[in-house]
């Protein structure tokens, strides 16, 4: 399993087959260049900073309220199972949006949790979850502070922030969300951080917090 952050709140997820969610590649300045062709295409709601898909040849899952020419809409509850792949969509709290969302993605054995843009009013306990996308940079979501709460409701084996320093509005430093994070991990004996590291020190995906950044999902104990 491969994950790749390409900036904001956008994640390419890829073991043979290509996910990606919540794209917002063209005239985002810390977006790289994606030359991916993907699959599957994942939205949480209609604005320009999460649904940029128009420019690729795939399938998109999203609310009702986004308009794709080849796309799959789905509400609050639904499940889907696309070539494999489980795609469970559950309500977020964003009340910018018409219709906000967010993921739960089961894939190569992993659980997925992309919590799109959303408040910690919004956060809620779907089991097990292997990682989960966390926003982290405050005025149209959570701000670390809620984002750290949020663990405690989700309990999640990996957090990765997202939706930071895109624009002015939501600047943010993951590196004071690692720290936070790993502080609390350490004081729950029922998550084992000293093996199963619920913000994963082996993958190192905080260190340089680069929107390039290629990390090979390492899973202990899996």
């Amino acid at each position: 399993m491969r994950l790749t952050y390409l900036s904001h709140a956008c994640f390419e997820l890829r073991n043979g087959q290509i996910i990606l969610i919540d794209p917002y590649l063209s005239g985002n300045k810390l977006a790289p260049n994606y030359e991916g062709k993907p699959d599957l295409i994942l939205v949480t709601h209609e604005h320009s900073d999460h649904a940029d898909a128009s420019g690729f040849n795939a399938m998109v899952i999203a609310p009702a309220t986004c308009k794709f020419s080849k796309m799959l809409a789905m509400k609050v509850g639904d499940v889907k199972n696309f070539n494999g792949i489980t795609i469970q969509m559950v309500g977020a709290s964003h009340r910018q949006s018409k219709y906000a969302t967010r993921y739960l993605i089961t894939y190569g054995g992993k659980r997925f949790y992309h919590t799109g843009d959303t408040y910690l009013d919004g956060i809620k306990n779907y089991g097990n979850i292997d990682i989960m996308f966390v926003p982290i940079g405050g005025h149209y979501t959570m701000n670390i502070n809620e984002a750290i709460k949020s663990l405690d409701v989700v309990k999640p084996r990996i957090a990765t922030p997202m939706h930071y320093n895109t624009f002015s509005e939501i600047k943010a430093n993951p590196k004071e969300f690692q720290a936070k994070a790993e502080n609390k991990a350490s004081r729950y004996n029922s998550w084992n951080p000293a093996n199963l590291s619920m913000f994963e020190t082996k993958i190192r995906h905080y260190e340089l917090c680069s929107t390039r950044l290629i990390i090979t999902l390492k899973f202990i104990n899996a």
